[in-house]
């Protein structure tokens, strides 16, 4: 009796925990690839001048918001595995599930390093140009940060909005090209770090900048 009432009503079931997953998986999506965007964009500008107070503050909010974009992110894509496994089990064998978990993986450890690494040596550089007052070795690590997010995030955009993709192309093959453009990516921040421009771009710490 139970399961003929179940099954009686399964289908409005599903199609409205389908909605709201995908509503909410749209909303961490917007968050946290804006707050990301924003961030890199940030960090991109802060080799031509000084960081103050209030931006700092901003890459701090940023930050934040880039956190709970990932966390709802991992909701979602819990609540999506925990749907398909009962309403639609032949989805959990899609490839593109699973290289998409994987890029999310690496998002919240970049996430992490963010949190730990680079957002307290912004706070420390309050007054100095930010990239310009590191090594070359951090330089080229912060960028390299920066560059891990936005790449990923936009990944993970990609793979949610392109259905054509489902079944079809192995998640091997997907993971590999997102290494590629990762790749890609480093070789370009080490080309901005070893550039005679960059260090032209050194600035002596300031105290007087406003809040």
């Amino acid at each position: 009796m139970f399961d003929a009432n179940f099954a009686a009503v399964s289908p409005d079931l599903s199609q409205a925990l389908r909605t709201g997953l995908r509503v909410l998986h749209f909303v961490g999506l917007v968050l946290g690839l804006g707050s990301a965007t924003l961030l890199d964009v940030f960090l991109v500008r802060s080799r031509h001048r000084p960081v103050t107070p209030a931006l700092s503050e901003l890459a701090e909010t940023a930050g934040s918001m880039v956190t709970a974009g990932l966390a709802i992110l991992w909701l979602t894509g819990l609540g999506f595995l925990c749907f398909y496994a009962a309403f639609d089990p032949p989805r959990l064998e899609n490839p593109k599930v699973w290289a998409k978990i994987a890029i999310v993986m690496v998002l919240s450890i970049n996430g992490f390093f963010i949190h730990a690494v680079v957002l307290p040596q912004l706070r420390a550089s309050v007054g100095c140009v930010f990239l310009s007052s590191q090594t070359p070795q951090r330089q080229l690590l912060f960028l390299s940060v920066g560059m891990l997010s936005g790449v990923s995030w936009y990944a993970a955009m990609l793979l949610g909005a392109v259905p054509q993709l489902n079944f079809v192309v192995p998640a091997q093959v997907i993971l590999a090209l997102y290494g590629l453009v990762l790749f890609c990516g480093v070789c370009v921040a080490s080309t901005l770090v070893r550039s005679p421009q960059n260090k032209e771009l050194s600035m002596p710490c300031r105290t007087d900048l406003p809040v």
